[in-house]
């Protein structure tokens, strides 16, 4: 992970004070190892009672990261621990749907308000700015504001792989 996190802009919650995690990370298939997407998470991912903020950086096209990450939330809204039938899939991916967002939104990056587009899904928002061709910034969060979001350039990704070791060694060590 370390190699790859100058493969992209990486961005983080400005002065947050909880849980720092490595978020999603993948990868070209060109050979070259170069990262697609790299994630940093802000909260924990699995305590659905305290804010969480996912901030990813990629080069792919940002709605089609939106809408995995709404497809995958729609999964884990059934509470799908195991194999889903091709149906549930499929009427899945329909109601992700993607291709206009439901309202735009400022949000801060780097001190500059940056208009994103924004989808609503019940306690969850999604938001894709895509500041050139080359990559994108895409959000997921959960009981934060949009308004106290402000996103300011990660050079360090140190406090985010410690966070997240020591989130997997609370797991571990809980069960």
């Amino acid at each position: 992970m370390r190699d790859t996190a100058g493969d992209l802009p990486l961005f983080g919650q400005q002065a947050w004070n909880g849980i720092l995690l490595t978020g999603p990370w993948s990868f070209r298939d060109d050979g070259t190892g170069r990262a697609t997407t790299i994630g940093l998470e802000h909260g924990d991912p699995d305590d659905e009672s305290v804010p969480w903020l996912r901030v990813l950086s990629t080069c792919d096209p940002a709605d089609h990261l939106v809408r995995e990450l709404r497809f995958e939330r729609t999964l884990g809204d059934r509470g799908a621990t195991g194999p889903v039938d091709r149906e549930t899939v499929r009427a899945s991916r329909r109601r992700t749907d993607v291709s206009s967002a439901e309202s735009q939104v400022e949000i801060m990056v780097d001190g500059q308000p940056r208009t994103f587009r924004r989808w609503d899904t019940g306690e969850r928002w999604y938001a894709a700015w895509e500041p050139d061709h080359e990559h994108a910034i895409v959000i997921a969060a959960r009981h934060l504001d949009p308004a106290d979001v402000a996103l300011v350039p990660v050079h360090d990704i140190e406090p985010y792989l410690a966070g997240r070791r020591d989130w997997i060694r609370a797991r571990e060590q809980a069960g």
